[in-house]
């Protein structure tokens, strides 16, 4: 049964794509009676039913018939970068269990693992972070989203792919969309699979199947030929991918992520988050109407940092107009915390200021006394969860023309400055390698995210809020 999705409920039925992997992934070797491969990497665009198609396999590993001699106990690890990720692999699985008319009789199944009813056999959720890592020997591992296993998560598959040496016809499966930086764990895999698949390397154990289009193969600028690229780089367009909109996300998100999660290409980690001239283009006069509803927020540091309060107010005319104030420290020196304060009690009582957001990591002193004071303070902590729809309809602001700006030469610097960070729920910003200052445009995103109308079901809702 699928899981999660459009086809919640229904039948599995695989699309020609998922079946031609599997003749593939369970290839033999026809002189051993062995599988053919050890380890497959699956690299295909957002929304083609990689993660489904993984668990399936997981499934089929701890359940299956023996197809290369006795299974023995199977382990079987499934994990992604975050257990947010990891439950999304291993919801699937447990509601295939669960819903299925054969497999429930054969499964007890768990929050975060399944276990055999006829013996020793369990598959359980991991994440990539320390202390998952360790256990009995395991047979399969279905790694998903390796492109977000970076740094310290390397190792976690490293140690659990060479515990599989152990077992008899063992096997990884990694599945991911395409990344942002080839010197990672997909990105090597990545580039190995290229050179296993032209010649350049013998290596007749590893499987590398990618789905994506060749950067300049099509013309994203016309209209046809998007259409075109769309469905050549999506196995599943016209089933789980739907053509229209994904064309219609050209237009909605960065270039970049586009052609990694669309697309199939990989891109590189230092592009810009906007499109040249986007920024230059919302130049404008910025000229805040005290009666009109308007939204602060602070990026706040003590020291080594700027810290930023910018104001957003939707105007009448539908536009957001952003005004900053930035704060830098001097060497040694800390930022004068009654100074920022100072500043958003004038905003509170010249503007129609409705709220004022801040991260309690470092502003929670301060929003406390202000908040008695009367102002109104709003929790907003910077993490994924807030930050990446926060920045995501920040770009759309800017590229549709919706955000005019004063052309601040320091608010300018410090959002030209951001570059982008992924996490499993999207992209974000950050400092990227340039480490300049980027805190106005992290508070800029937090005040536009808050002064933007919410739209549900066609019609607008308040803006978001959390006061404290």
């Amino acid at each position: 049964m699928y899981g999660e999705g459009d086809y919640f409920g229904q039948p599995v039925r695989l699309l020609r794509f998922q079946k031609q992997f599997l003749y593939w992934l369970y290839e033999y070797n026809p002189r051993t009676g062995e599988r053919r491969f050890r380890e497959a990497m699956l690299e295909v665009p957002k929304g083609n039913g990689k993660t489904p198609l993984s668990g399936w396999v997981m499934l089929f590993e701890l359940l299956g018939p023996p197809l290369f001699g006795p299974k023995g106990s199977p382990i079987i690890p499934v994990g992604a970068a975050s257990f947010e990720q990891a439950d999304l692999l291993f919801g699937d699985m447990k509601h295939c269990c669960r819903e299925s008319p054969t497999l429930k009789h054969h499964v007890d199944v768990f929050d975060t693992e399944i276990l055999t009813k006829s013996g020793p056999g369990r598959a359980y959720r991991i994440a990539a972070v320390a202390g998952t890592n360790d256990g009995p020997r395991p047979s399969t591992f279905a790694a998903d989203e390796i492109h977000e296993w970076t740094g310290p998560k390397e190792r976690v598959h490293l140690v659990i792919a060479n515990g599989l040496v152990k077992r008899a016809n063992s096997l990884v499966l990694n599945t991911t969309t395409p990344g942002a930086d080839l010197d990672s764990l997909a990105g090597r895999k990545h580039l190995y699979g290229y050179q296993v698949n032209s010649g350049q390397l013998k290596d007749d154990r590893f499987l590398f199947v990618h789905y994506g289009v060749q950067d300049g193969q099509f013309d994203l600028e016309d209209p046809e030929q998007l259409r075109a690229a769309v469905v050549a780089a999506n196995p599943a367009a016209g089933a789980f991918v739907r053509v229209e909109d994904t064309v219609a996300r050209k237009y909605q998100v960065p270039e970049f992520e586009y052609r990694r999660y669309n697309l199939g290409q990989w891109t590189r980690s230092d592009e810009s988050w906007l499109p040249p001239g986007a920024w230059e283009g919302c130049k404008g006069l910025v000229d805040l109407d005290p009666d009109m509803p308007a939204h602060a927020a602070v990026d706040m540091a003590y020291k080594h940092d700027s810290v930023a309060v910018v104001v957003a107010q939707l105007g009448e005319d539908g536009k957001v107009r952003v005004q900053a104030k930035v704060w830098t420290p001097g060497k040694g020196s800390t930022i004068d915390t009654a100074a920022v304060e100072a500043h958003l009690r004038q905003l509170h009582r010249t503007l129609n200021l409705q709220t004022v957001a801040y991260d309690p990591a470092y502003f929670q002193r301060s929003a406390e006394v202000l908040l008695d004071e009367g102002l109104p303070m709003a929790e907003f902590p910077q993490s994924a969860g807030h930050m990446v729809p926060a920045c995501q309809d920040t770009y759309r602001a800017i590229t549709g023309r919706v955000l005019v700006h004063g052309d601040d030469t320091v608010l300018t610097d410090h959002v030209l400055a951001a570059a982008t960070r992924d996490t499993d729920r999207g992209w974000r910003l950050s400092k990227g390698k340039s480490k300049r200052h980027i805190d106005a445009c992290i508070a800029m995103v937090m005040a536009v995210f808050l002064a933007l109308p919410r739209i549900d079901n066609d019609e607008e809702i308040e803006p978001w809020v959390a006061y404290a």
